[in-house]
């Protein structure tokens, strides 16, 4: 049989594990017309989960719509992105409508050919302004034309600021007087960004949208996850399943790496032992290799000095014993330092003020394991 452990992808919505209460809170939110903002950590399954939540909401018998931001760069490629996603995610019957409410529209043009370069665009409008208004007012068209309500999906929204540093207030300009006609979720990968489009004052989408939180999976419903779908292929996760769950700490998609190549070196009919766990982890080490290595590049020295800190999780930072054996003064630059890893997302509060813990479970025990395999836990 297939393996099935995905974890190089989202999941379909039924392979979620547990995130009932945040796909009902955004179906709830959905209902009353309010936006919401999906916020968690890299990998979490932000994208599984609001796949779920447009599959609910189209059986409720709204239009469900999920745009991609990611990677956007002009004021036209946001304008693109919307139009794509009409034009590949919309009903059937409601296909010849659309088709003729885009001859209605400016043209997104991307030039390709003769004397424009192909990398040039051509601007329809002030800086493309106008074929993005139109193209944001779909949903509220749509309602009016068919009376059918929309929820839109918004992923990767703080790149959009790629765009156009002020490009929210663009964007805000309309969707605020949607009303009825159709309910937001923005979600993005990059925390900061995210923390300060919404939670900035001085930003257009300050109180625009109620947080939704991803947190890590809890023991109890992950481990029945992984042993129901050992058992339906015949095979048993045997003494591979706790230290599978220590080692994952609740983060969903290492939790599904790690369960990948546990199922693969376990027989039909066989249950997985130490030796299989221990192949299991060399291969995940040698797989991650190469992306904790670009990672630990990507810091700096004082970002390294935090994430090693942090992964031996030994003392508070900025204690003394910490700036004794890490080099962590107490001086605005480290607390500067251990900002832009949360915003980045490598980094989370964890249970006191003083206390942190890195996102990836795997990355802490990497860099605990002095950044070099064998991949074998202490």
């Amino acid at each position: 049989m297939p393996n099935p452990f995905v974890y190089e992808q989202p999941v379909a919505p039924e392979d979620l594990i547990d995130r009932d209460s945040e796909a009902d809170e955004l179906r709830q939110r959905t209902w009353e017309g309010r936006n919401s903002r999906l916020e968690a950590p890299r990998r979490y399954g932000k994208t599984s989960l609001l796949r779920r939540h447009l599959r609910d909401a189209e059986n409720d018998g709204l239009v469900g719509l999920y745009v991609d931001f990611f990677g956007v760069l002009t004021v036209h490629d946001v304008s693109e992105r919307i139009e794509r996603a009409y034009r590949e995610q919309l009903p059937r019957d409601l296909g010849a409508w659309f088709a003729g409410l885009l001859r209605t529209f400016r043209p997104v043009l991307r030039a390709g050919g003769g004397p424009i370069p192909a990398s040039a665009e051509v601007a329809v409008g002030p800086a493309g302004d106008g074929s993005l208004l139109e193209r944001l007012e779909i949903p509220r068209r749509l309602q009016e034309k068919h009376g059918k309500r929309s929820l839109v999906v918004f992923d990767e929204f703080q790149d959009v600021l790629r765009a156009r540093t002020e490009i929210d207030a663009v964007i805000r300009s309309v969707i605020q007087h949607h009303g009825d006609a159709v309910s937001y979720v923005f979600s993005g990968s990059q925390p900061g960004m995210m923390r300060e489009l919404f939670s900035n004052r001085r930003r257009a989408f300050f109180g625009q949208a109620g947080l939704v939180m991803l947190d890590v999976l809890a023991a109890d419903d992950l481990a029945p996850y992984v042993a129901e779908r050992f058992k339906a292929g015949n095979r048993d996760p045997g003494e591979a399943l706790e230290p599978l769950l220590d080692l994952a700490a609740g983060h969903p998609q290492r939790a599904m790496m790690l369960a990948h190549h546990v199922f693969a070196r376990t027989g039909p009919g066989e249950h997985a032992d130490t030796d299989t766990w221990s192949e299991a982890l060399d291969v995940v080490g040698a797989e991650l290799q190469g992306e904790f290595e670009a990672t630990w590049a990507g810091l700096s020295v004082r970002e390294q000095r935090l994430v090693t800190a942090i992964a031996d999780n030994r003392s508070p930072l900025f204690s003394r014993d910490s700036q004794a054996t890490y080099g962590i003064p107490k001086t605005g630059s480290f607390r500067s330092a251990i900002e832009a890893l949360r915003d980045s997302g490598e980094t989370v509060p964890a249970e006191t003020p003083t206390k942190w813990r890195l996102v990836d479970p795997l990355l802490a025990l990497w860099v605990r394991n002095g950044r070099s395999w064998p991949f074998s836990p202490r």
